[in-house]
């Protein structure tokens, strides 16, 4: 991210996103930071998928296989009274079971960040019309 490289996909891409933002009423540096933004969120959880499957690899140990075998060392946390905010979901999770679910994951990530972006648009036109009407 703070050395990126001039590769003519990437600029392909980046013009695309930034594209869509133009005209809205942000400025270069929030135009610019919403695009890294959303390609580190993209790429972070891109990176996870690759290290589960190293991790896979590693131990002989499914993702499923490797919560079993931590499942008592995760309930002896929740329940030290220590974590109280963290315990109650897991408290939840071991009647209901949780699933990691990246695709869902990453919906409701992507969701959260451009609804973040919309909000964000709305209040810099709205600060702008405030700019215009009062003459500031």
């Amino acid at each position: 991210m703070t050395r990126p490289l001039p590769l003519a996909n990437l600029m392909v891409h980046g013009e695309w996103v930034l594209a869509v933002r133009d005209g809205l009423g942000l400025d270069p540096s929030t135009m610019l930071d919403l695009n890294v933004l959303i390609y580190s969120f993209v790429q972070g959880l891109a990176v996870r998928l690759e290290r589960e499957t190293q991790a896979r690899a590693a131990t002989g140990l499914s993702e499923e296989e490797w919560i079993t075998r931590q499942g008592p060392a995760m309930d002896a946390l929740a329940g030290s009274d220590d974590h109280p905010n963290y315990a109650r979901p897991l408290a939840s999770f071991a009647r209901t079971g949780y699933d990691l679910d990246l695709d869902r994951l990453f919906e409701t990530g992507l969701h959260a960040l451009l609804g973040g972006s919309v909000t964000l648009v709305e209040e810099r036109a709205a600060g702008a019309q405030a700019e215009r009407t009062t003459g500031r």
